[in-house]
């Protein structure tokens, strides 16, 4: 089935000059979908991708044509309406046309509010008249009363008893979301309930009185105005709150945002008095339940403060740590944490005037995150029903998760289904398997299996948990793997000299070669020979394809010291030797294709095991989709690598000579060794032609000697662009949020416990720990070019002319 690109706009509205139409979205995004959607689908795709609930919103669905004359957006609102936009876009091969999203809350009528006198008391609380919900009926300028009719009275101070009637009642439109509700101002911007899931993203810190939104997604309550005693307060433009809590937390954000504080006079299901700390200040504010509903409305409020200045503190009251990690929930939506207690502190006190402390700060921050990622235990429970809505989204998927006697986690592993397709039928069987540390609250290491693809770029193939690196994770691991690759010919292994990786892959995988990474092994050298530097020498050595080339780097490297050849005799010339392994390395000799994973995780590993899982899967699909795009308009017979490659081989064979052996052999000369090629079964001399399955230079001579050879007949289909496309060709779909998922109640009755693991004392490591030998770079200055420190820290002096030399710091 064919899909379709789909580019997606929102977070704005249409804006008409002149007879011309334009969007002016502020977010963008894009969807793929079949050519065969219909329009409920549509809407049901779009309103996952923008984080909308349409049982809670109408959503408008319109796109621009480009035609010679203006011509208004063309809506969509039937099947027959979507597959004239799908074939409008498919036709558009340069331009895509974007699809432009405005939605709004779904509306109900209510009546209005009454606001009475400010001198009240909870003994003074009426019981509380509420009407009915009118149906059928809309606002519009008859629904309003007199001026003089004011839905609102405030009654000042000095006349506590002239009270207007509140009999009249007028119907005006409010919205019938309970979770959704938001305040609209412009000096504090959007507050919802922290149950909604669908607030509008907001890309600054939250409880700033500096930022704003986008008006199309407020979702206010807008009533007539009125005579206000004092200065007009923007909380009466807001008197229905989705509940108790929500109108506590706009009250908290209307005491930080104006500098007061308040107490709880009076609190229970059905009402909600606060006054001001000060005895003598006559601010005051009752709420009543609303209804049968959980909502709440203010019934009496007065908004003047005259209390003393001294009562206002340096810290605030209401600043709880709650407070501030509800507000900044956004920062933690990925899986950064660079959003420390030290900037939260700062930017409080630049925005509120207050200083909180660093303990409240890190509080508030934790609560976040607690609250975007949810706790390390629960994630744990959720195990089970994330590994069946990962199978259900994507066929093919391994999964297996291993708990102890006592349901305590012990191991998991994933490898998903298109990546395993792929990689059996498309990319080459080397792959690199590696550890690292996993830095949440139980620790652990994270196993990677990863391979390249034609181009040369990371295949993920398999991943999992488990507590350390040992001889019981890693057998694990790899029998999990073989399950999930079955026997794949000819593999290869390559991983560093950890005992317990080598004894396991000969259990599980007993015909594959197994190498070990030249990185690690120099590392080894230097940490055992700190005096001697051969490095460079044992990297030529690795790397040589002849044998000769090999000998002649080993004869070097005795006469520097013979300890160091006795060294690698004892580590195998099979294992790191490429002259000398059996089997095809094919151009991989290192680890860094699965360390270079472990970076990619570096911020996800701090998360909870179903968040790390999330992230591992939306990389996986942004690789796939990206790269399944490249491999399609690619116009080439191989892939960009390997054409890159082949182009530079071919200018250094310019100059060389081939010389006719029959009809499949030649002699080709190079001014060293030579290459006997043998086109025929794909051989040279030189050995790369067969050990990287890609013709060497004297292969790419003799090409250019016989005309009628193609370079192209000569490479291993593993390079090919068809090879690279299969790659990529099925499509990673994410898990989607917990509310989506459908799992059986089995599944659901499985209980998993975290791992039963001794917290050891301290701050917990979030930095690797340097491999044995490893030299940690130290940073250069871009300002002095002095190493130790950076511009930021450097305390060199200016030069005050070209001529006059920096004086740097003595470096340590």
């Amino acid at each position: 089935m064919t899909s379709v690109r789909v580019p997606i706009m929102f977070c704005g509205e249409w804006i008409e000059q002149n007879d011309h139409y334009r969007f002016n979205g502020t977010e963008a995004r894009g969807i793929m979908v079949p050519r065969s959607t219909t329009y409920a689908q549509l809407i049901e795709k779009v309103s996952r991708v923008i984080c909308i609930d349409i049982s809670e919103f109408d959503i408008e669905m319109k796109f621009k044509l480009k035609t010679f004359d203006p011509m208004p957006p063309v809506p969509i609102m039937n099947d027959d309406d979507v597959d004239y936009f799908l074939e409008e876009t498919i036709s558009g091969a340069e331009l895509k046309i974007p699809l432009c999203i405005t939605y709004q809350r779904k509306q109900i009528l209510v009546t209005p509010i009454t606001h009475v006198d400010p001198n009240f008391g909870p003994d003074s609380c009426p019981e509380e008249h509420v009407e009915p919900y009118v149906e059928g009926e809309c606002l519009s300028p008859n629904n309003f009363v007199a001026e003089d009719q004011s839905i609102f009275e405030f009654v000042p101070e000095t006349q506590p008893n002239d009270r207007r009637s509140n009999e009249e009642n007028v119907n005006v439109i409010v919205h019938d979301d309970v979770d959704g509700i938001t305040v609209s101002d412009p000096t504090l911007g959007n507050v919802a309930h922290s149950n909604n899931r669908y607030m509008p993203r907001v890309n600054l810190f939250a409880c700033s009185s500096s930022f704003d939104t986008d008006n199309s997604h407020s979702n206010t309550i807008n009533l007539p105005s009125t005579e206000v005693v004092g200065d007009s307060d923007w909380l009466m433009g807001k008197k229905l709150f989705s509940s108790k809590e929500e109108l506590q937390q706009v009250l908290f954000m209307e005491a930080l945002r104006k500098n007061f504080e308040f107490k709880t006079f009076k609190s229970g299901k059905n009402i909600l008095i606060v006054k001001c700390v000060d005895d003598t200040c006559k601010w005051r504010l009752r709420a009543l339940k609303f209804g049968s509903l959980n909502m709440f409305k203010i019934t009496k409020y007065y908004s003047v403060h005259n209390c003393a200045v001294d009562v206002r503190k340096r810290d605030h009251r209401h600043a709880s740590f709650k407070l501030i990690g509800h507000k900044i929930c956004h920062k933690f939506d990925g899986a950064s944490s660079s959003y420390r207690p030290g900037d939260i502190k700062e930017d409080f006190q630049k925005q509120f005037g207050y200083e909180i402390s660093y303990h409240k700060a890190w509080k508030a921050r934790e609560y976040a995150m607690e609250k975007v990622r949810g706790t390390p235990e629960d994630s744990f429970k959720l195990l089970p029903l994330y590994m069946e809505m990962l199978k259900k989204k994507n066929s093919g998927t391994c999964t297996f998760l291993e708990v102890d006697n006592a349901n305590n986690f012990k191991y998991f592993f994933m490898a998903i289904g298109g990546c395993i397709h792929g990689f059996i039928s498309s990319i080459r069987p080397v792959i690199a398997i590696d550890g690292t540390f996993l830095k949440g609250k139980f620790k652990g290491t994270l196993f990677i299996a990863t391979a390249l693809d034609g181009n040369n770029q990371l295949y993920p193939v398999a991943f999992g948990v488990g507590d350390s690196e040992n001889d019981a994770s890693w057998g694990w691991f790899l029998m999990k793997l073989k399950v999930a690759i079955g026997e794949v010919p000819n593999v290869v292994f390559i991983s560093d000299r950890h005992p317990s990786i080598q004894k396991n892959v000969n259990i599980a995988f007993p015909n594959a070669a197994y190498g070990i990474c030249t990185h690690h092994l120099k590392q080894n050298l230097r940490a055992k020979f700190k005096e001697i530097e051969v490095g460079a020498i044992v990297e030529l050595a690795a790397k040589a394809y002849r044998p000769q080339h090999f000998n002649y780097f080993m004869n070097e490297i005795q006469k520097v010291d013979e300890r160091v050849v006795k060294y690698l005799q004892d580590a195998g010339y099979e294992k790191w030797a490429r002259c000398h392994f059996d089997g095809l390395r094919y151009s991989i000799m290192t680890t860094n294709i699965a360390e270079s994973m472990n970076s990619v995780l570096k911020n996800p590993r701090q998360l909870p095991i179903h968040k790390l899982l999330d992230s591992i899967i939306d990389k996986l699909r942004e690789w796939f989709c990206d790269r399944r795009e490249e491999a399609v308009n690619c116009h080439t017979r191989l892939t960009k690598w390997a054409e890159k490659e082949l182009l530079t081989k071919s200018e250094n064979s310019r100059t060389y000579k081939v010389v006719t052996l029959n009809m499949y052999e030649f002699i080709v000369k190079d001014g060293d060794l030579n290459g006997h090629v043998n086109i025929l079964d794909k051989t040279c001399s030189c050995r790369e032609f067969q050990l990287n399955q890609l013709p060497c230079e004297h292969a790419l001579a003799v090409c250019r000697y016989r005309e009628t050879l193609s370079v192209y007949d000569m490479c291993s289909r593993y390079y090919s662009s068809e090879a690279w496309v299969a790659a990529y060709a099925e499509t990673i779909y994410p898990v989607g949020t917990e509310e989506e998922w459908e799992v059986s109640e089995e599944v659901q009755s499985n209980e998993v416990l975290p791992p039963v693991e001794k917290r050891k004392k301290g701050r917990p490591q979030k930095i690797r720990i340097p491999s044995q030998g490893e030299e940690k770079l130290r940073r250069k200055c871009g300002r002095c070019g002095s190493r130790g420190h950076n511009r930021l820290t450097c305390s060199a002096p200016i030069p005050l002319s070209n001529n006059e030399p920096v004086v740097r710091p003595n470096e340590t």
